[in-house]
């Protein structure tokens, strides 16, 4: 089933009859989401922070929005029961979220009301993430290859191939195909920009590319790791974490030419990072990792969860505090200060 390669937070949370449940219901899926009392403890696998809001969303259809820095969430009103797996905003108004069933929803009220732009769940591969360079043209990537781009703010989405050039395109092509072709096997897991504007793209199988064009064609990097790749944290214009499986995270000074590996003191999938508002990174996975560092010679403190939850994404609350998203819902967690005790 396509959603046993969501993310993996899924694949390891999700008991196998609940997973089966809501990969394979589509009817199910179809009705509203059910305003739920303890939503906040639900699984959520992404967020934004907007001015002075937190909006995330998750399992069920779930969106919440939290002006408090975290402290308390409001379920917003949903037409949908789909796993939501990805968000994204491009002013405090007007954002995108989509998931499983290929939907995609859009607001334009800053997440208090929600509409479903587009939805396929006969194609069987749920989207993974969103990217959007402005209010009109936005990109959408998912299992089996799936790209969708949108270039009237979400109101109509087509296929699109993943057109590679350079040294591995060929090899690149044979492989992905067709977006959305029966047998392809490369999952695209998430879309990241840098400051300059340069497009990252992480995938299955230590598949990592570049764009420069929003999306339109991409460049294959090498890559020492064949694992699976989970996400990408681009620096600077030059400089860029990579991370994914077994607690892989790898650091590039000359925009992926040459590769390091980052002693993490874990084994567990990492799946997301921030830069924070003083210069340290954050880095989030499975088994209560919290990894906090500084781009100084690129070095990390784990900082484990005695309860061992899965965490999907990490945001800073515009008090700073950290907001962790996965398997428990929506936790907040306040580091000491940077240069603090360790």
């Amino acid at each position: 089933m396509p959603c046993a390669f969501c993310r993996p937070l899924l694949r390891l949370l999700l008991p196998s009859a609940l997973a089966l449940l809501l990969l394979s219901t589509g009817s199910l899926y179809a009705a509203e989401a059910e305003l739920a009392p303890h939503a906040d403890r639900s699984l959520l696998l992404d967020g934004q922070v907007l001015d002075d809001r937190l909006v995330v969303v998750g399992e069920r259809g779930h969106i919440l929005v939290s002006a408090d820095a975290g402290r308390s969430w409001r379920q917003s009103p949903v037409p949908t029961r789909v796993t939501l797996t990805s968000l994204y905003f491009v002013d405090d108004r007007q954002g995108w979220a989509a998931g499983h069933d290929a939907t995609i929803l859009r607001t334009r009220d800053g997440g208090a009301t929600w509409q479903i732009v587009y939805t396929d769940p006969e194609r069987d591969a749920p989207i993974l993430d969103l990217w959007f360079r402005d209010a009109r043209h936005g990109l959408a990537v998912g299992a089996y290859g799936l790209i969708l781009v949108t270039s009237d703010g979400g109101d109509s989405w087509q296929d699109q191939k993943l057109a590679v050039t350079g040294t591995h395109a060929s090899q690149a092509n044979a492989r992905i195909g067709e977006a959305g072709t029966p047998g392809t096997d490369l999952h695209l897991n998430q879309l990241q920009v840098a400051p300059a504007g340069q497009l990252y793209l992480a995938g299955e199988s230590g598949h990592l590319y570049r764009s420069g064009d929003g999306g339109k064609h991409w460049e294959r990097i090498p890559m020492p790791y064949a694992g699976s790749l989970f996400g990408t944290l681009p620096l600077d214009d030059r400089r860029l974490l990579v991370f994914g499986l077994r607690g892989h995270l790898l650091f590039s000074a000359d925009g992926g030419r040459r590769w390091a590996a980052v002693e993490t003191g874990t084994d567990a999938t990492l799946n997301d990072a921030v830069r924070l508002s003083d210069g340290r990174i954050a880095v989030v996975g499975l088994a209560g990792t919290v990894l906090v560092g500084t781009d100084s010679g690129i070095r990390f403190d784990l900082h484990a969860q005695p309860d061992r939850a899965g965490f999907s994404r990490v945001l800073q609350a515009p008090d700073g505090a950290l907001i962790l998203l996965g398997a428990q819902g929506a936790r907040r967690l306040e580091l000491p200060s940077a240069g603090g005790p360790r």
